[in-house]
């Protein structure tokens, strides 16, 4: 996973303006479009990421930042991207529940 790259995103979108209101109201597909013009070339394993809604990912660090920078990514009737991706995810789980280097959306 291509984890500099979506360090370097988070940190430009919190500092950028005109980043951050792009990625306000922006959906999977079109922060991922914002993100490329704006120069990011992420890995398909951080566009799985974005296009699953952190889905199946039991623990992402970035996650939060992912959650302020772009909070229309939380689908309704969550508090955080943390809270909806852990419950997609069993107690039980030890290791993500998708494989997210393809890019593919689960669902």
């Amino acid at each position: 996973m291509s984890k500099q790259q979506l360090m370097d995103f988070i940190v430009a979108a919190k500092n950028d303006e005109s980043l951050k209101a792009q990625l306000k109201e922006a959906q999977p597909e079109e922060i991922i479009r914002i993100a490329e013009k704006a120069g990011f070339n992420f890995s398909e394993e951080i566009k799985g990421r974005f296009r699953n809604r952190w889905a199946g990912v039991y623990s992402c660090p970035q996650r939060t930042d992912v959650d302020e920078i772009c909070p229309a990514l939380c689908p309704p009737g969550f508090k955080s991207l943390a809270e909806y991706s852990q419950s997609t995810c069993s107690p039980w789980d030890t290791q993500e529940k998708y494989d997210f280097r393809s890019g593919v959306k689960y669902n």
